[in-house]
């Protein structure tokens, strides 16, 4: 595997759609790629380390443990809900970033 989990997104959603997911997150369904759960849990095994890692550097070290209380013995909303939180956080470094260059 070549590309990391950021280069995905990046590829994946444009300028416009990650600014909806930024605004009404992921559940809305605007990240079409990632509305099933057969995509969200692909997503998680091929890249879990690095969203482990993104997260966990972004939010500290409970954010992942807390993703996890909240899907008590649920794996499959526990893969989801770490590869949604990854995607929306990526989204809003993306459009901060995006913005910061458009004003200056």
């Amino acid at each position: 595997m070549n590309t990391t989990a950021i280069e995905t997104i990046k590829d994946t959603y444009d300028i416009d759609t990650l600014q909806e997911i930024v605004e009404h997150g992921c559940v809305s369904g605007v990240a079409h790629d990632h509305i099933y759960y057969a995509d969200t849990i692909k997503f998680f095994d091929d890249y879990e380390d690095e969203m482990i890692e993104y997260i966990t550097d972004t939010l500290g070290d409970d954010a992942v443990t807390d993703i996890w209380t909240n899907n008590p013995n649920n794996i499959t909303g526990y893969k989801n809900d770490v590869t949604w939180s990854f995607i929306e956080l990526v989204a809003m470094d993306i459009v901060d970033e995006y913005e910061d260059e458009t004003n200056e």
